[in-house]
């Protein structure tokens, strides 16, 4: 079944919404490809704490996640380097969190199963295209793919270039939502 359907539904008269949060089921997780001599490794970053809903009347996505609370789970690297890793890219040169908690994003139409929005990341927001497949009722998975230089980070790089990551992100997600009571208009 397609995202759309619960769009439909509401045209129908039946109006729906799921609350997202945490939940042992529910994964965002963000992917950074390295580059040169690491070139084949990926940053895999998980944000356990976020909140959002999904309504079908009138078709709105909008969910936030906590930037401070995001974990590195890079099976490649010590949790020593894992640590460093994550203090990167939470710190002042990538997401610096202390100043931006937040990364959020809320919908602006839904085509079949692409949902457009705006995403807002350090203060900065541009529109974003993400593929969502409702995967049962009120459970969601998708991805997208954003650059980094367009929400102001620039890639890292180290050993004089040797050493980098993509400016490309791949968000994925899979998000079972509470369904919430609401009426019809």
């Amino acid at each position: 079944m397609r995202f759309f359907v619960l769009l439909l539904m509401a045209g129908l008269g039946f109006a729906a919404e799921w609350r997202l949060g945490p939940a042992a089921e529910n994964t965002v997780d963000l992917y950074v490809d390295k580059t040169g001599l690491m070139a084949g490794k990926r940053h895999w970053f998980r944000f356990p704490e976020f909140t959002g809903t999904v309504r079908t009347e009138p078709g709105r996505v909008e969910i936030e996640f906590a930037v401070g609370a995001m974990q590195c789970f890079d099976t490649w690297l010590s949790a020593k380097d894992q640590k460093k890793v994550l203090e990167y890219a939470l710190g002042k040169e990538t997401l610096d969190a202390a100043r931006y908690p937040a990364v959020r994003f809320v919908s602006t139409g839904v085509a079949g199963e692409q949902v457009t929005g705006t995403l807002t990341i350090r203060g900065v927001s541009r529109p974003v295209t993400v593929t969502v497949k409702q995967a049962g009722e009120g459970r969601y998975e998708g991805s997208a793919v954003f650059k980094m230089t367009d929400f102001g980070i620039k890639p890292a790089k180290a050993a004089l270039g040797a050493v980098g990551t993509r400016d490309e992100m791949t968000l994925r997600f899979q998000l079972q939502g509470l369904r919430q009571a609401t009426p019809a208009p």
